[in-house]
């Protein structure tokens, strides 16, 4: 297979940067097969780039073409199998896909994890019971989305405060239902800037660890902490840091 090249990235990251870095994703719908073709776009495990794993249990079904990253030949496939023969086609990345449902720290252990799943209470159980010692873990980044408006949560899950401000934030799945922010409901476009959204989270927190070693700082950005609130109506964007009030980003 012919060398592919991700010079086009180079001002934003250098995908070798990333030879040391594990990065989870728990869950491969909507949003994690679009973060998952994106890191690879980027170049993220390509040619040990990076350990890129992805989590989940389902398989593919027609109506799953509208909204997530797959192709008409995947259906019937498992979503992680299906991903993993995606990105090695068009990238040459090879992923750790894993058919399971995350229960243990052992499964999830990685520098980066996006939670992704389908329930609220889903995300929450993974929390409390596979990331509760998850001390290698600097970040997790979890998505909820709606028809035309989402949110993207990142944080220390080693961090109390930040732990407690992001439980905070939780509502039931009935809740959710009602709306819609958080459930599996979703136009294309919204999806994709969602997974932009996401994936930016991770390399604004890479890219700040990167400049805190170099200039011998104190790593004090590891304990980002930041809420966004989007709507696809230009005048709804705000962003929260830990510890500040709501900004307007509009």
């Amino acid at each position: 297979m012919e060398q592919r090249d991700f010079n086009r990235q180079g001002s934003l990251i250098d995908p070798e940067e990333f030879k040391d870095v594990s990065i989870s994703i728990i869950g491969a719908g909507a949003t994690g097969s679009h973060i998952a073709l994106i890191l690879a776009q980027m170049g993220i495990g390509y040619q040990g780039n990076g350990v890129l794993k992805v989590f989940d249990f389902d398989k593919i079904e027609p109506h799953n073409l509208q909204n997530q990253a797959f192709m008409p030949e995947h259906v019937g496939m498992t979503k992680v199998a299906a991903l993993s023969d995606l990105l090695k086609k068009r990238f040459d990345v090879d992923i750790e896909a894993h058919e399971l449902k995350v229960t243990n720290q052992r499964d999830v252990q990685a520098n980066y994890v996006f939670l992704l799943t389908d329930t609220m209470a889903s995300r929450s159980e993974i929390m409390d019971n596979a990331m509760k010692y998850a001390i290698n873990t600097d970040l997790v980044i979890e998505t909820r989305m709606g028809l035309e408006d989402g949110r993207v949560y990142a944080w220390n899950p080693n961090n109390a405060d930040h732990m407690k401000a992001w439980k905070e934030t939780l509502y039931s799945d009935d809740e959710a239902e009602v709306s819609l922010c958080g459930t599996s409901t979703s136009i294309v476009n919204t999806t994709l800037f969602l997974s932009s959204l996401a994936v930016s989270r991770l390399i604004q927190h890479f890219r700040q660890n990167k400049s805190e070693l170099l200039t011998n700082q104190s790593a004090e950005k590891k304990s980002m902490w930041n809420e966004s609130i989007f709507s696809l109506h230009p005048e709804s964007f705000m962003v929260r840091e830990f510890g500040s009030e709501m900004k307007y980003l509009g």
